[in-house]
């Protein structure tokens, strides 16, 4: 068995601050990291599919994070790094999805080839490698509705809230 976090955090954005004052949801990004230690993430954001750190995180000015930490079977992680290799491999191919988001808020599943927003990305790899069942498809999800599935979850090892450092 191996273990990975899905990281949630309040990203300082326009969609974010929208999401946050519009329906108070408290995690407005999402990112998926193949290790207990947090300290590679990927996911989507504007400019497409993307690498992120906890120092890139405090760079940019987000201060509010949880992470959360599942017990996967050895399978279901080697399908999961297969998967962001590829995304890797061919990230300038992918682009982020303002309109998936959209449909989203207003509940139309909604997939376009190569096209996605953070927590449509975490959701698809994680039902495609079979590493979590999900309880609605990949293009419903937004990172709040993470909040409440994942906490949950049999995988569920462990909670880690704030886990940004202090700045120094």
């Amino acid at each position: 068995m191996k273990t990975i976090s899905i990281v949630l955090t309040n990203y300082p954005s326009h969609l974010s601050s929208f999401m946050e004052t519009v329906y108070g949801y408290e995690y407005t990004h999402a990112s998926i990291c193949l290790d207990a230690m947090n300290e590679k993430m990927y996911s989507f954001n504007y400019k497409g599919f993307c690498m992120e750190t906890v120092s890139k995180y405090k760079r940019h000015g987000v201060e509010k994070s949880i992470s959360f930490q599942l017990q996967v079977t050895d399978a279901a992680f080697e399908r999961l790094q297969n998967k962001i290799e590829q995304f890797v491999e061919n990230r300038e191919d992918f682009c982020y999805s303002s309109i998936g988001v959209v449909f989203c808020f207003v509940h139309i599943p909604f997939k376009r080839k190569k096209h996605y927003f953070c927590s449509q990305f975490v959701a698809e790899i994680l039902a495609e490698s079979g590493a979590l069942k999900l309880k609605r498809r990949p293009s419903l999800y937004l990172p709040n509705h993470f909040y409440r599935e994942l906490k949950e979850a049999a995988e569920l090892q462990e909670i880690q809230y704030d886990i940004l450092p202090e700045a120094v």
